[in-house]
Order: C-alpha cells, then sequence, then structure tokens
C-alpha cells in the first residue's frame, strides 16, 4: 500500500506540473505565442499586398523576413524539444513549445501560400499598367523605324510623362535599347526591366521582351511568366 501510495503522490506531482507552469505567467506567454503563429496566416499575404502598393515600403519586407526566421527558428527547436521531452524537469517547458510549434508551422505554410498568391496578382496588375508605355514605345517604333533612345523622348507626342510603376518600393522602369539590348535580352531590339525589393544580397529581376522569347533560364535564376513579363527567381 505504501508503495502504491508513493506512486500515486509521484503521478499526481508529475500531473501538476504543467497548470503550476502555465499558472505563474507562463500562461500569458502561450497566448501572445498562439496568437502571433496564428497571425501569419493575415501578415504574411497583407505584408506582400503593402509591399507592392503605391504607398508601400521595404518595411513590410522586413515583416515578412521576421516570421521567415521564426518559422526556421521552429523548425530547429522541433527536435530540440522533442528530445526534451524525455526529462521530467524539462518537459512542461517542452510541451509548451511543442503547442507553439504546432500551430506556427502550419499557419506560417499557409499564409506564405497566400502570400504568393498576393504576389503574383499584384505583379499581374503591374503588367496591365505597364501597357501604355509599351504600346507608346511600338508606336514610336513603327513611326521611325528604330526605338526611342530613351523613354523621355517618348514625351510629349506619345506619353504626357514617363510613368513609374505604380509600387514605391521599386517605382522605375529601367529601359535598354540598341546593340547591348540585343547582346543581353536575347536579340530583341529594346527591353525593360524592374527591379523588385527582395531581403539580402541576392536580387530578382522583372522583364518585359517585345518578341516575348524568354528563355526558361537566365539571368542568374529561372523565370516565371507574369502576362507579358517574366519573374526571375535567382
Amino acid at each position: 500500500m505504501k508503495g502504491r501510495e508513493r506512486h500515486c503522490d509521484l503521478s499526481c506531482q508529475e500531473i501538476s506540473v504543467i497548470p503550476k507552469y502555465l499558472t505563474a505567467m507562463k500562461s500569458k506567454d502561450l497566448i501572445v505565442y498562439i496568437l502571433f503563429a496564428i497571425s501569419a496566416i493575415v501578415v504574411l499575404p497583407f505584408a506582400a499586398w503593402a509591399l507592392l502598393s503605391p504607398y508601400g515600403s521595404v518595411f513590410f519586407l522586413c515583416v515578412t523576413m521576421m516570421y521567415l526566421f521564426y518559422f526556421l527558428a521552429a523548425l530547429v527547436m522541433l527536435p530540440i524539444m522533442l528530445v526534451r521531452l524525455c526529462w521530467k524537469q524539462t518537459r512542461a517547458r517542452a510541451l509548451l513549445w511543442l503547442l507553439v510549434i504546432a500551430v506556427y508551422v502550419p499557419c506560417f505554410l499557409l499564409g506564405n501560400a497566400w502570400e504568393h498568391r498576393v504576389w503574383t496578382a499584384r505583379w499581374e496588375a503591374f503588367t496591365r499598367r505597364s501597357q501604355p508605355l509599351i504600346a507608346a514605345i511600338n508606336d514610336y517604333e513603327r513611326q521611325h523605324g528604330v526605338p526611342p533612345e530613351s523613354l523621355t523622348v517618348l514625351v510629349p507626342d506619345y506619353l504626357s510623362a514617363v510613368p513609374d510603376t505604380g509600387m514605391r518600393a521599386c517605382s522605375e522602369f529601367q529601359y535598354f535599347t540598341g546593340e547591348d539590348a540585343r547582346q543581353q535580352y536575347a536579340g530583341n531590339p529594346w527591353a525593360l526591366q524592374v527591379l523588385p525589393p527582395v531581403f539580402g544580397v541576392g536580387f530578382d529581376v522583372v522583364l518585359y521582351f517585345p518578341r516575348q522569347n524568354y528563355p526558361k533560364q537566365g539571368y542568374g535564376g529561372w523565370l516565371e511568366r507574369v502576362g507579358d513579363w517574366a519573374y526571375v527567381h535567382e
């Protein structure tokens, strides 16, 4: 009987660890962590939309990278917390973190998928906004036999002003023509380029070729068609 009573006492003490742990201020941390995990579903697609808006800034890119950093941290912590389950002293804290990880990982993956959809939709909207500029270059080329030397040549006969991209974080069109354009851009007489906002030392690029002869690989990455443009993923 004494052995059973002792075993019962130990079991009760072990079971009571989690409630005591959660009531000692840690329950507030749990709520904060869970809310942050769920927020990835909304914040990630919103950040992509805001980044490529007329009033966007690279701040929203930093927000996205913060969520990515915590996702990678969660993957690193997962096996560590599973090992810590083996010790009673660390079991309660490990269970808490495993719960947070179990919520955050699927929420991040879902938010990341929606972020990609928003990102693609914003670039598709950009390709439609760029049509007047492309039409003006084509009109100039038809009338003069050669593409304009620069975009400013189109003003005021073809455009009232040189347009921007409509995205504050990457507002400028880069225009290339002449022999350099033919050599660098698959024989096209001219090309347009936009540099998207990206995090880190690498860079992506969005290209427009009038001949639409985009390669599958090149320019430092692989190309994904977005409307009449091509997005180069480094």
